[in-house]
Formats: structure tokens, C-alpha cells, sequence
């Protein structure tokens, strides 16, 4: 190993920021996660379901060592996957024995498996960036709390500061959709992918409460589009048996301020909302809007050019969402984000035990990932296309049967898209 051990900050405890500090630390080499969440507990709960892929999830995960960990959380029947329309016909009725090699994973569970494989006080929590020089400095907006369990009631203290960071050899931002070390690496921002909606919740008392609803939903995920449109519902079902509801819809940016909700957390206006885009549809999916619950949270879908790249910034690289933001319409986001920290830990694994330094790596792990994110992230750009054409539901279908034709041939190697989203 060189003489001199590199100072590496990752901005972000996603998973990509979290699985590139674990790599690291296998290698022998320190880093620091600034997280802008003020605990592990901040978000210990949000999320939904991912499905990990061969070749780029569960690659980290093996060599990051948490396979079995990951074993231990993930959900083969998952895989199950329904296709229908807005009449309810269904196009895709595929049952957990179909093995897809996309088992799931709750996104809490992914967030603390990584965390607790770090080093204790790798994560400085309550870091919030405000501001990146290009010579490496970091400026933070720290926020502190405090329980006071000496009170007659249980009180928290928070207090809030500034302070600088600086010294490092590698910054990664690895800090989501709105970046603040993508911004000093390209002009590119994210734009309006033209897909909005909300997310709401089936409580784990559905398969009781609501069973037709809880039939519907399935073991995995039910994606119902309509036919032309331009609305979907999408039903994923975690592992306490909760379903995460997405309704998606083809909008304008300014839906959210126009569609007669007040208040976006208020969860019988958004279902006023709701039934009214959804009143053509099946009544079976009317029942979906009626027992949806909270939280609910508007989401209006961003994502970064198809192609962005930039020239190599000293000092600088980004993971995940920070360097490809993508729509979630081909499952790809969270796969290419640990496939980024296995490629970019491997580089510098090797030029802290040779001769290159750190930037080096960042360089060669950033000429390796701008055409393997243009792939996935075209074919993230056409799902999304294709999802609300009028043939959208019958080439979603014609994609599990190339993908399950695939797997009997021994599969892809991860650096392209596999036959569910691949187009010839």
C-alpha cells in the first residue's frame, strides 16, 4: 500500500453512499459519510420495496460481504408480477415460482444492513451540505438533538451550526436526486420526466381489512396501466404484508398546484382527487383509492438527461442518483447506484495498493460508468414511453417473457439492460 492513506468524504448515506464506504472499509481505507438525516432513525421506516439484480445489486452486496445478511431480508416471492389495464385484464400473472433473479428487499432493511456493517462513527449525522468548493472544501449545516429523559416529560433539544470540512483527497457526492457536487460537475440539471402523483399506504392489516384489495395487490407487485390514458396504479407489497400504493399520472409540472388539493397531506382530499382521475377505471380499483391510507406524499418524478457527462473535476466524482437520476419505471435506480460504489471502490482499492492516487481511479470508474448509465438510463427513459401508449401493457408482457427466456440462457452481464426493458 502507498505511503500516504487517502482522505475520502462521500456526501449521503443512500445506498450507494453507504455500500462505497463499506468497499472501502474492506479495503483498508477510512472514509467519512456526511448524512444530513440527524439519526439512523430519521428515516427508519421510509420507502418501499427494491428489487436487487444479479449483476449490479447483489454484486455489491456479495462483495461487500452482506449476502448472507442480505439472505436474511430479501423476498423471493416478491418476484411475483401482475400486468392489467384499466378494465382489469390482466396481461402478466406471474407467481413467486417464476424466479426473475430480482428478489426483493425492504428499503429500511437495505438502509440498515449497510449501516450496521460500517465502522462505528463513520457517518457524521446531521450534516447537511450547503456549499462545495472546487478545491475539496466542504461547508456543512450541522443539526444536533438531544433527549432530555431528566424532564418530568421526555423532551428533545436541537441546535443548529455551521462548520467547514476540508482536506480531502476524493469527494463522492452520493447525495440524491438534487446534488450539490453533481452541480460542480456539469450545468446539466434534472428536469420533469412529465410524470407525477402520490404515494400512499395499505396498512398491514389489508389481507383482514381489505382482502379483495390485499388479492388484488398480490405477494409482489401489480402494475395496472391504462389503456392510453395516461394513469397507472402500482401496488407493491413489503415484507409486513403493508402495500405501497404509487399513482402515477401524465401531467403537467404544475399538477399539484392545480388539482384542487390544499393540502397534499391531507388523505381525503388527495382521495377526492384520486377518484375522480380514476373513475373510468375497474371498480376493483376504485376499492384501491377508498382504503388507501397515510402517509400520503405527492410525487412529482425528476431525472437527469439521457447521455449527461462531464470532464473529470480533480477531486470530484458522484454515485447513484448524484451522477444518473432516473424514473423508478424500470427498476434500475438503486441497482446502477451499488453497482457505482462496487466499480468506483474497486478503483480505488487498486490505486492505494499501486501507484495512482485516488483521482485516477475516480477517473477511470467515471469512463466506465457514463456509457453504462446512458444504457440503463435510455432504457428507463423509453419504459416510460412505452408504459402509457396504447400497446404499452402487451410490451411490458413481450419484456418478462424475454427476460425469463434470458435467465434459462444464462443471463446478462449487468452492463447493459436484460430483456425486460432492453429493446432491439
Amino acid at each position: 500500500m502507498s505511503s500516504s492513506t487517502p482522505r475520502i468524504a462521500i456526501v449521503g448515506a443512500g445506498p450507494a453512499g453507504l455500500c462505497l464506504g463499506r468497499l472501502l472499509q474492506l479495503h483498508s481505507i477510512t472514509c467519512s459519510i456526511f448524512e444530513k438525516d440527524t439519526s439512523p432513525a430519521h428515516r427508519a421506516t421510509a420507502g418501499g420495496s427494491l428489487d436487487l439484480h444479479e449483476n449490479s445489486g447483489q454484486a455489491a452486496l456479495r462483495e461487500a460481504g452482506l449476502w448472507d445478511e442480505f439472505q436474511r431480508f430479501a423476498r423471493y416471492d416478491g418476484q411475483a408480477y401482475i400486468i392489467s389495464d384499466d378494465t382489469g385484464q390482466r396481461y402478466v400473472d406471474m407467481g413467486a415460482s417464476e424466479d426473475l433473479g430480482r428478489p426483493e428487499i425492504d428499503r429500511p432493511h437495505l438502509r440498515r444492513m449497510l449501516l450496521e456493517s460500517l465502522e462505528p462513527g463513520t457517518v457524521r449525522w446531521g450534516h447537511k451540505l450547503s456549499r462545495a468548493e472546487l478545491d475539496g472544501t466542504l461547508h456543512f449545516d450541522v443539526t444536533t438533538t438531544t433527549d432530555d429523559d431528566n424532564s418530568s416529560s421526555s423532551t428533545t433539544t436541537t441546535s443548529s451550526k455551521s462548520t467547514i470540512e476540508r482536506g480531502f483527497d476524493l469527494v463522492v457526492g452520493a447525495d440524491g436526486a438534487w446534488s450539490k457536487i453533481r452541480a460542480l460537475l456539469t450545468t446539466v440539471p434534472p428536469f420533469y420526466s412529465g410524470v407525477t402523483g402520490y404515494e400512499l399506504w395499505l396498512a398491514n392489516d389489508v389481507d383482514t381489512a381489505h382482502p379483495a384489495v390485499s388479492r388484488l395487490a398480490g405477494d409482489g407487485s401489480h402494475f395496472a396501466f391504462g389503456r392510453a390514458d395516461e394513469r397507472c396504479l402500482v401496488m407493491q407489497r413489503q415484507s409486513d404484508r403493508s402495500v405501497q400504493i404509487y399513482a402515477f399520472l401524465r401531467k403537467h409540472a404544475d399538477w399539484h398546484e392545480r388539482n384542487g388539493v390544499a393540502d397534499h397531506a391531507d388523505l381525503e382530499q388527495v382521495r377526492c382527487c384520486l377518484r375522480e382521475e380514476f373513475k373510468d377505471w375497474a371498480p376493483e380499483f376504485g376499492q384501491v383509492v377508498e382504503a388507501a391510507g397515510e402517509p400520503v406524499i405527492p410525487r412529482k418524478l425528476y431525472m437527469v438527461h439521457v447521455g449527461t457527462r462531464w470532464l473529470h473535476r480533480k477531486g470530484f466524482t458522484a454515485v447513484g442518483d448524484a451522477a444518473h437520476l432516473m424514473t423508478p419505471f424500470a427498476g434500475e435506480g438503486v441497482n446502477q447506484a451499488l453497482h457505482d460504489a462496487l466499480l468506483l471502490a474497486k478503483e480505488i482499492g487498486k490505486a492505494v495498493d499501486g501507484a495512482d492516487g485516488v483521482d485516477k481511479a475516480a477517473e477511470r470508474y467515471e469512463k466506465d460508468m457514463f456509457p453504462r448509465a446512458r444504457a440503463f438510463m435510455q432504457s428507463t427513459w423509453d419504459s416510460v414511453m412505452e408504459r402509457y401508449e396504447p400497446d404499452g401493457n402487451e410490451k411490458f408482457a413481450e419484456g418478462f417473457r424475454r427476460l425469463a427466456e434470458e435467465r434459462k440462457n444464462g443471463g446478462t452481464d449487468g452492463t447493459a439492460p436484460d430483456g425486460l426493458f432492453r429493446r432491439e
